[in-house]
Formats: C-alpha cells, structure tokens, sequence
C-alpha cells in the first residue's frame, strides 16, 4: 500500500488529521460551544427585555398610541419565535434582519423551565391580544400587566441561571468530547474516501454519459443521476437543459408548420386579390367599375361599409361616387381637398388605418358610428391622385396592418381599372367619331355623286325631248333608273351596317359579312377558314364585341401593316372558341408599349375582358402578324 501513490497520500493525509485533530479539535469545539452558549444565554435574557419592552408598549396602545400597535406586534413574535427555538432549536430572530440557529434544548431542568415560561407567556400574550381588541380599564390592565410580566422576568431569569450552570458543565466534558472527537475525525476520513468514490465519481461518469447523448441530439431518455444533493441538482439541470431543447424543437416544428400555414393564407390573399383585380379590370363602364370596387373592397376586408371618392376637375373636392353598404352610413357626400383628413390621405402613399380619435379625426363622410374602425387609401396612378377608396365598421380595431396593405394594392388596381375605363370611354368617343366621319366620307363618295350624276342624266333627258331625242332621253332614263337602284342598295347596305344585326343571323354568318364588306374597302386577299360546326352560341352582345376586334384587326392589317393577304381561322379548343387574324404585312415589336394616341389594341383588350376573353398577339419586324381572341361560350 505504501508502495503506491495512493497510499501514500492516504498515509500523508492521515498523519495530517491526526495533527489536526489533536491540536484543533478541542480548541474549535471548545470555542464554538462557548459561543453557541453564549448566544442562547444572549437571546434567553434578551427574553427578559422584551417583555419588559412589550408592557411598555401594551400601555402606550392603551393610552391611545395606535403608533406603538406594530411595534408590540414584532416584539410578541421575536418573543415566541425565540422561544420556540430554545424548546426545540431552529432559527431565531437575532440581530436585524438575521436569523440564528439554535440546538434543540435536552436538559429536563431547562426544557421544564421553558415550558413553565410558555406557560405563562400563553396568559401573558392572552392579555396583550384583549388589550388591542377590547381593552379594560386602563388602570386595572396595568395592575395585571405588572404582575404577569415580574412573573415572567423572574422564570427568565432563572433560565438563564440554568443556561450558565449547562455551560459550565460542557467545559467541564470537554476532555472527553475532544477524545470523541478524535475518533469521529478518523471514521470520517474513512467515510470520506469512500463517499468520494461513489458519491463523486460515479455520477460525474454517468452525467458525462448524458451530456454525450445531449450533443448527439438524443432528447428522449432522461439524465437522472443518483448521489448528493449537489449531483441531483446538476442532473436536474441537464435534465431541464434537455426538456428545453425538446420543447424548442417542437415549437420549430409547430412554426415551422404555423409558417406554412400563413405562407398558404397570404398566397390566397393574394390569389382573391388577383381574381378581384381581374374582374374590376374587366369592367369598362366607369360607373360599373366604381360599384365594384366598392364591393369589393368591402367584401374582400370584411368591413360593413366602403366608399369611393373621386376629386373634381379643379382639384377641390372630393365628391362621393359609390357605396357599398348602409346608406345611413354616409353623412355627407363632399369633402374639401385641404381638410386635414383628406390632405393626408391625398398626399399618402399607403392606406391610412383611422379611427374616431386618430387621423385628425378620421372621414368626416362616415357617421360616428361607422367612423369607430375604417381605412383610406389613395387612389393613385403614378404621381397623379384621382380620389380615396375608404373602408369603415362599427367594431374597434376592426383592421389590421395585413388589412391596409391588401386595400393599398386594391386601390391600386381600382385606379388603374378607373383609367382604363376612362381611357375605353374616350376611345370609344374617337371610335364613334371615326365611325361618323367614314359614313360622311361614304355618303359624299357614293350617295352624294350618285345625286349629282343623276341630276346631270335628268338634264340630260329633258335636253334629249326638248330636241325630239325621245330613243336617246328612253335610253338615260334607263340608266338612271339603273343609277338610283344601286344607291338604293348602297343606302341600305350603310343602314345595316349602322344597325344591330338580327339575332336570327349566326356568328359566323355575321363575321363572314363584315368580313367581305372590309375585304371590299381594301386592297388584299382575304381567305376564311372556320371549322365547321363549331359555331358558338353567344348573345349579340358577345358577338358584336367579337365581329369588332375581328374588324379592328382586319383594319390594322389593311392600313399599317400593308398586308398583301389576311387569313382568318375561326373554331374551337376545349372549353374556349376562338378567331384568329394573320396577315403577311410589316410587322411590329409586340414586346414595345403602342404609341400615345393609338387606342387600337387597347380598344380591342377591353373589349376582350368585357366579355370575360384575352387577346393573344404574335408578331415580329417585316414576319408578319398573328392576332387571336379566346372567350369562353
């Protein structure tokens, strides 16, 4: 043993508590003893001075001083506290805000003395507490007062004489304790050696095994260490630092999904805004389209009222054109530009989310009611600002930040749908012009030279009978009767050109028609290839659009692109019809916006949307140009 490391240092660290024991063992439990002693002899007379300080105080509260009430209230619990601690040991109320920890009491003599003490302290507190509840005579409280605390003192006193004669006598066994002491001190060294192996050792091994399992991601079985208390308390903690990582990786899960599931909610959001922006932009008229957008708008963010404003020409007002919701909601229908609200809202890039007591207090065309919750947003195209898109309810914080970006992009989309139906509404004004124009410019070329040809063959003829030219006068009579049939025919052909067709007619009876009366006003090839029986069933309305794009298209081909030949394929694909225009002329840039003042194709996609269709156009410099319309039936 002595051979080897280890006993060595156990022969060393024996010597050592040898040396120890003998030379400090006696001394610090002689000292120690003396001064626990000491302080249960301190606080036992300190007992003594509480109650004379309590007695003190009982008749001050008699006297009316409500003052002294907390005071003697601490002093009867240092007093009870104390004395249960020299009964049967515990902490004890020593200096301020300390406690001290005193030994159970096991001498008979003492703990009799104690109980005797309690005894009369159980009387003595009794009187206190009638004394703060309802007192008795003043004088006659202090009589009994006097008399239960002398009592007291004196069986304090006589346990602190009791205390000092137990503390003489520990000195007096002092040689025996330290040869106890002796004894313990090496069956503690041996006690120690082996605590240390399997108190110590063992479970810094086994919570090493834990920490691996920790760092390789293995959550699920527990680090539950066996030992001392300062080894389940490590365990615990790396059993805790495991359920925290358990729990952090759930919730990564359960964001992870909840992401998801917002991922998927904005991507509908967003889809609903797409449909609803797809079919305000459908709308050509603008009355129309400012119903719809009211609608919308107030559908699509679950309010119970939206409005929509336009500003005047002059830049002054905002005028109410649409509503969507009660009409009691609206108390007003104009608004100045520079009051303070619409100033603000005017001049903002983004909706403004409002309430009665925010936004220089919110839209004074809502009611109060209805003024409680509600957005503005401007209705903006580029720098210019055409109005407001406002949204209101009668529920606080009815609107969220989601909900004033989604009216943002919708008034977004509104004023774009306003422009456009704006810009349909000045182009089909240019197209009704245009339309005026050419039936003059027929009239002059054809009716009105016919007039003037057939005027001339009347001179003619009366020239012919005045000189007895009857054959020659028989001859241009005929002539003009030929002349006036063929502007009857021309006439009729304008009037019908002028006037709906009859529903009787087929689509493509229809486009056939309108097709050859182009073909006979231009200078190209037309080639018509329909499908056959694949002609749709469509209300006029739907084939007037049709025959109109066709015609458009057919015209551009004729006048810009100088198109020797123009083929038109008319038929269907699945759940669509469609017709297609092709031609061999110039061509153009399709990737290129049209130039200001060139309403063609514009004219020719909104009617397309008008009746739920999509213009397709393929075309390239000097390849030609392949325009296609698709609607559904």
């Amino acid at each position: 043993m002595l051979k080897s490391l280890q006993g060595r240092l156990t022969l060393l660290f024996t010597a050592f508590v040898l040396l120890v024991a003998v030379s400090v063992a006696a001394t610090l439990w002689g000292s120690e003893t003396q001064r626990q002693d000491a302080l249960v002899i301190n606080l036992a007379g300190r007992q003594r001075m509480l109650i004379q300080q309590m007695t003190r105080l009982a008749l001050q509260l008699q006297g009316g001083d409500e003052s002294a009430l907390g005071e003697l209230r601490e002093s009867e619990r240092m007093f009870g506290e104390t004395l249960f601690a020299l009964q049967n040991g515990g902490g004890a109320p020593y200096l301020e805000d300390s406690i001290a920890t005193l030994p159970e009491t096991s001498d008979p003599q003492i703990l009799a003395a104690l109980q005797d003490i309690e005894s009369n302290w159980l009387q003595y507190r009794s009187m206190l507490g009638t004394s703060t509840a309802s007192p008795p005579e003043p004088g006659l409280l202090q009589v009994d007062l006097g008399i239960q605390s002398k009592i007291l003192v004196q069986k304090t006193d006589a346990v602190v004489r009791l205390y000092e004669a137990a503390s003489i006598a520990k000195v007096n066994r002092l040689r025996l304790i330290q040869f106890v002491f002796l004894i313990s001190a090496l069956a503690l060294l041996a006690v120690g050696a082996w605590t240390m192996r399997s108190s110590l050792l063992k479970p810094l091994l086994a919570l090493g095994v834990a920490a691996k399992g920790l760092g390789k991601n293995q959550l699920d079985a527990a680090a539950q260490v066996q030992g001392p208390e300062e080894m389940r308390v490590l365990s615990q903690a790396f059993d805790d630092m495991r359920l925290s990582l358990q729990s952090a990786r759930v919730e990564l899960i359960q964001w992870n999904a909840e992401l998801e599931q917002r991922v998927a909610q904005r991507t509908q959001e967003l889809e609903t805004l797409n449909q609803v922006s797809r079919e305000i932009s459908s709308r050509l008229d603008i009355q129309q389209v400012l119903n719809s957008v009211t609608e919308k708008a107030r559908t699509l963010l679950g309010g119970e009222v939206a409005s929509l404003c336009l500003v005047d020409e002059n830049q002054h007002w905002l005028k109410l054109q649409a509503l969507s919701g009660p009409q009691h909601a609206i108390v007003g229908k104009v608004m100045p530009t520079d009051e303070q609200f619409a100033l603000a809202v005017l001049t903002s890039d983004h909706t403004m989310i409002c309430g009665s007591d925010s936004c220089n207090g919110g839209c004074r065309m809502l009611s109060d009611e209805y003024r409680a919750s509600h957005l503005a947003a401007p209705l903006r195209i580029g720098d210019r600002v055409i109005g407001a898109l406002c949204v209101g309810s009668p529920a606080q914080n009815q609107f969220a930040n989601e909900s004033a970006e989604m009216l943002t992009k919708l008034a977004n989309v509104a004023a774009i749908a306003l422009e456009n139906a704006r810009l349909f509404a000045q182009a089909e004004r240019v197209a009704t012009l245009e339309e005026r124009r050419r039936v003059a410019a027929e009239m002059h070329d054809g009716l009105g030279q016919t007039l003037s040809y057939l005027g001339l063959m009347t001179d003619q003829v009366v020239e012919f009978l005045s000189n007895g030219k009857k054959g020659a006068a028989l001859d241009h009579l005929g002539k003009t009767r030929e002349t006036i049939n063929k502007a009857t025919s021309e006439v009729r052909r304008a009037i019908n050109r002028l006037m709906e067709e009859p529903p009787s007619l087929d689509l493509y009876t229809r486009l056939r028609a309108a097709l050859d009366e182009i073909a006979s006003q231009h200078d190209f090839e037309l080639v018509w290839l329909p499908e056959p029986d694949s002609a749709p069933e469509c209300s006029p309305a739907t084939a007037e659009q049709v025959i109109n794009i066709v015609r458009e298209a057919l015209i551009n081909s004729a006048r810009h692109a100088g198109a020797r030949k123009v083929s038109v394929f008319a038929g269907r694909c699945g759940e669509e019809y469609f017709v297609t225009v092709e031609d061999n002329g110039h061509g153009f840039d399709s990737s290129q916006p049209a130039p200001n003042g060139h309403f063609g194709l514009q004219i020719m996609n909104a009617r397309a949307e008008h009746i739920g269709g999509r213009i397709e156009i393929q075309s390239a410099v000097e390849q030609g140009t392949r325009v296609t319309l698709w609607w559904k039936a």
